[in-house]
């Protein structure tokens, strides 16, 4: 019950429904779910909660406990413009022009609470868990019948459209679709899905939060989509193509002269080669060779690092730090330019490796850093009165 109560001390009435949205961790394939590639997240129990009531007048007043400064924030569904001092509430009034523009079904505001356990700038996606959710809650109340992978698409327009950054669709897709002890094979170009056991016997993965938010990272990610638009301009001059992703690495071995900039070059390396690390990985999975996952990890973050440039002091430390302290494969998840990275630990070594790990990114970044073991769960979801 401790949703209603916390909706309660705030709007003085209890909530009719309560809901959550996971966050995601990507096991591996970064930076490319806006190429056209294949990817491999999982759904978390780090997550976004709500408690919502509809009103029979035109306000919308919302309350987040993990910005409790912010204080309740309130407007007018008749004004559903971007405003810098609405905070969070933007991502919301961002879904309602969506959903009005779409649908034209909200004629009356609304009472919301919200209470995220996913660290904020993490890189576990809490824009996207926050977006799916209030996608998924309009879709409840009013009954639009919207299927979770619309819901996703719709999420990621918002996002990009609404909130300016120019996401692809992986965040909001398994956010909608995860299921529960499995990774999702992800073709963003088809939005199919194929759960895999993500699992290997005798280890854990553990995500490992470098505590560290740099404020560039929308508009480096956005600087990063560009420069992969770029490079893809100049191979259809040789050779048309969709995506990067549509491109092997035999065939990118015999067009990369082309690409002269060396920036580009090396951008356009890192999603083509990531591409093939994610269909190893598969098979990693299914022959349960977790060596070879690990392997693959490795691998896929030297290329982050080098190639994609996404990495920095603190994930490199960290990752560094986990791999001299028994991760058999670790890299960055997520974004980059700070946030979390995810490793793969044997189970027998979780509690040195914590231990040790923190020592050792703490004399290298003077940070401390967390670290969390999270379940694969189901999707976006509404919830009993158990909460």
């Amino acid at each position: 019950m401790h949703l209603k109560k916390e909706f309660y001390k705030i709007f003085n009435e209890h909530p009719k429904n309560l809901y959550f949205s996971p966050g995601r961790v990507n096991l591996i394939g970064e930076h490319i779910d806006y190429n056209g590639g294949l990817v491999f997240p999982a759904a978390i129990s780090l997550g976004t909660y709500a408690a919502f009531k509809t009103r029979s007048d035109s306000r919308v007043r919302i309350y987040s406990k993990n910005f409790t400064e912010q204080g309740i924030i309130e407007f007018s569904i008749n004004d559903l413009t971007y405003q810098d001092a609405h905070h969070f509430a933007n991502y919301i009034k961002g879904v309602m022009e969506f959903i009005n523009q779409k649908y034209h079904v909200i004629n009356d505001g609304f009472d919301l609470y919200i209470e995220g356990t996913l660290p904020p700038q993490s890189g576990l996606s809490s824009s996207a868990s926050l977006l799916v959710l209030i996608m998924f809650i309009f879709n409840d109340v009013y009954q639009l019948n919207i299927s979770k992978t619309d819901m996703a698409l719709y999420a990621q327009h918002v996002e990009n459209n609404y909130m300016g950054m120019h996401c692809g669709i992986m965040d909001q897709l398994i956010i909608a679709k995860g299921v529960k002890d499995k990774a999702l094979l992800m073709n963003t170009k088809t939005y199919e899905t194929t759960p895999v056991n993500a699992f290997f016997e005798g280890f854990t993965w553990i995500i490992i939060n470098t505590n560290y938010q740099r404020k560039t990272t929308d508009s480096k990610y956005n600087e990063r989509v560009k420069e992969c638009q770029d490079a893809l301009k100049i191979i259809n001059t040789y050779k048309e193509v969709s995506y990067l992703c549509d491109i092997s690495i035999d065939e990118y071995k015999s067009i990369d002269i082309l690409i002269k900039d060396p920036i580009l070059r090396k951008r356009a390396k890192h999603v083509i080669t990531e591409q093939q690390r994610v269909l190893d990985s598969k098979n990693a999975l299914l022959n349960k060779d977790a060596t070879l996952f690990g392997k693959l990890l490795i691998e896929s973050h030297q290329s982050l690092k080098n190639d994609y440039e996404v990495t920095g002091l603190n994930l490199d430390a960290l990752v560094d730090g986990a791999l001299l302290n028994g991760a058999i494969g670790a890299r960055v998840t997520g974004a980059g330019f700070g946030g979390c990275a995810i490793a793969l630990v044997p189970n027998h070594l979780i509690s040195s490796f914590e231990k040790q790990t923190n020592l050792y990114y703490k004399q290298h970044t003077g940070i401390d850093a967390s670290f969390y073991q999270v379940n694969f769960v189901d999707g976006v979801r509404k919830l009993e009165d158990s909460k």
